[in-house]
């Protein structure tokens, strides 16, 4: 049983199978096209021991990955619809025995309309300057991150970490399939990365951190709508944001991005109801707050 991880976000990612991965071997070409690999071919697959759940904290926590050698973005796109998410090459998925709060979540992207917080929220933000690229990793970024987890261990009691390049890089830098990396910037300042992965109709969400200073412009709901954004100018059909938690203030805020649409525990996508959302042990939904 594998006991050593390093924590993204709250998700941990077994450390010692670090030196499986390599290189970023696909991305998206010049014109924006799709390149396709085929065929997954799993490298090892296994379950995490179980732990304290960081989002329920009444909860445990238990993990499956799936570590492939290759994987095509159309392939990926299946798993997602099955519950899966990534880091780097890294794919997992929740199979706690006493939970399903995990509720995979999703926006469709013709239909989106910003509320009018989020519309204040692009307002407060829009005289940052938007770069896309491929992820990458320097002493801007990396900084940016630690920063970023010192603000939220201070003010959302997150754990401390304190995150090398190496990890960094297996994290968000390394992925089988292609990825964008969205970053924000205010001359030569690097204030926020968003990072997302991209399959033939969906841009994911992978992360975004930003420079605390920040925060009382909303600038992690401009994050999001950057993600909706990309997705728009991609043609994609869908935005997906990871996993909403009922009675997780840290996920709750998802739901905010409407219509959204949340997977059942049969795999089947429904319109999202508040009221259907309730995680065992919470008491209901609280308030959404601000995004991470």
């Amino acid at each position: 049983m594998i006991a050593i991880v390093i924590v993204i976000g709250p998700h941990p990612i077994p450390q010692s199978l670090r030196h499986l991965t390599g290189s970023l071997t696909t991305c998206l070409d010049p014109e924006g096209g799709y390149r396709h690999h085929s065929g997954m071919r799993a490298a090892y697959k296994f379950r995490g021991e179980t732990h304290a759940c960081a989002y329920l904290p009444d909860q445990l926590c238990t993990l499956e990955y799936t570590v492939p050698y290759e994987i095509s973005g159309q392939e990926y796109e299946d798993l997602m619809n099955r519950g899966y998410r990534k880091f780097g090459r890294f794919l997992f998925r929740p199979v706690c025995a006493a939970c399903s709060a995990c509720r995979p979540i999703r926006i469709p992207v013709a239909e989106f309309r910003p509320d009018r917080s989020q519309r204040r929220a692009w307002k407060r933000n829009e005289h940052l300057e938007v770069r896309y690229a491929r992820p990458g990793l320097d002493d801007q970024r990396l900084d940016l991150y630690r920063r970023y987890h010192a603000a939220q261990a201070n003010r959302k009691g997150w754990p401390e970490t304190e995150k090398e390049a190496e990890d960094y890089a297996t994290s968000f830098v390394d992925s089988p399939i292609p990825s964008v990396e969205i970053s924000l910037w205010e001359e030569d300042r690097l204030r926020a990365v968003v990072l997302t992965d991209v399959t033939p109709n969906v841009v994911s969400g992978v992360y975004h951190f930003y420079d605390p200073e920040l925060y009382p412009q909303s600038v992690g709901t401009y994050c999001m709508l950057q993600t909706l954004e990309l997705a728009r100018r991609l043609n994609r059909k869908w935005a997906y944001f990871g996993f909403y938690v009922a009675g997780c203030g840290s996920l709750e805020y998802k739901a905010r991005f409407h219509p959204c649409e949340v997977m059942d525990e049969r795999g089947h996508w429904h319109p999202f109801a508040r009221e259907a959302s309730r995680a065992p042990g919470t008491g209901g939904v609280g308030e959404f707050g601000e995004p991470e």
